[in-house]
């Protein structure tokens, strides 16, 4: 048995972006014990993926690090594949005595790995889910690029009894916050016109997602559709939020980790981008449709939090466009 640790990443998306190369590697070799050590917060999303047998929470606080090692050294795992580029990230599976410790050479950690592999090129525009196949060491391929979820059996009954089945009327939902700020934020009352003129025009309701600090934006959409929304803003897990998803026909979205995680329930998403490039990061499937705001060579990899060019980018999107699409996707389905 080949016992591999993976460090995984701090955010939602970008777990999710490297949930396909863990679901290749497990198909192709199935007698790999792949143990993910993650942030206590990230352990609910990893317990709900397929190809994971067993997590280790990085400890937090004092003595969070003495604590995480020893749990390492209790494993003695063979290899570990570091998916951050921290320093941090690289520190823990050394001091843990784990013998071949792979990840890119960056932020001064060369020395803590076996086998240091080379960083993204400057004209390299493939998106950030082929980064993680290559630290496997995994050909790419187009067709695993899906990732996938499974919420528990307790979570998908919480979720019905929050949004109840209505054949006539389907849910759509919405995800208008980003924790990368305005720069990603499409405007709360453009995402409140296409919600109320699909209740009106497609005969849908609406959920609305997102955190509690978002629950304004949901807030100011819920109060255009009235009675045929739903805002569970701040109020669900992270669990229930994925069974609550996984509920709904649709979804629109900012480029946020709630749209990678709508993907990866097989939920079709209609991300609105400003100046990020989606060719990048951009919602993983086939199914999904991404509208962008600004000139194509203003888009990059990195947006600040704060940007007055993106957030004119992303006001340049008109909510016919996303309307337009939305019902397209509807259609199809």
């Amino acid at each position: 048995m080949d016992r591999l640790l993976i460090c995984g990443t701090n955010w939602l998306g970008d777990s999710i972006m490297s949930m396909p190369a863990l679901q290749l590697l497990k198909q192709g070799a199935s007698e790999v014990h792949v143990t993910l050590l993650v942030k206590p917060g990230m352990v609910p999303l990893w317990e709900m993926h397929e190809a994971v047998d067993a997590i280790v929470p990085i400890y937090q606080g004092g003595g969070g690090t003495r604590l995480t090692v020893r749990a390492l050294k209790q494993q003695s795992f063979d290899r570990a594949v570091i998916f951050p580029n921290s320093f941090r990230s690289a520190l823990l599976p050394f001091l843990g005595g784990v013998p071949r410790r792979i990840g890119i050479a960056a932020h001064w950690r060369r020395l803590l790995l076996t086998e240091p592999r080379p960083g993204r090129r400057p004209d390299d525009t493939s998106h950030q889910a082929w980064e993680y196949f290559r630290l496997l060491d995994l050909a790419i391929s187009e067709e695993a690029l899906a990732p996938r979820l499974s919420p528990p059996e307790s979570a998908r009954g919480e979720a019905e009894q929050l949004l109840a089945e209505d054949g006539s009327r389907p849910w759509v939902a919405m995800l208008p916050g980003a924790a990368r700020g305005n720069s990603k934020r499409w405007p709360p009352e453009s995402f409140a016109e296409v919600a109320k003129r699909l209740v009106d025009e497609s005969g849908v309701r609406i959920a609305l997602f997102g955190t509690a600090a978002e629950r304004g934006a949901c807030d100011h959409i819920a109060d255009a559709v009235g009675d045929l929304a739903r805002n569970l803003a701040g109020k669900t897990s992270l669990v229930v939020l994925a069974a609550c998803l996984a509920r709904c026909r649709a979804a629109v979205s900012n480029d946020s980790g709630g749209m990678h995680l709508a993907t990866a329930l097989g939920v079709p998403v209609v991300a609105v981008f400003g100046l990020t490039d989606p060719s990048l990061t951009g919602p993983l499937g086939a199914a999904n449709r991404v509208i962008c705001g600004g000139a194509p060579e203003e888009r990059t990899r990195d947006v600040p939090r704060e940007s007055a060019e993106a957030e004119a980018a992303l006001r340049s999107v008109t909510p016919a466009q996303v309307l337009n699409d939305v019902r397209a996707m509807l259609e199809a389905l």
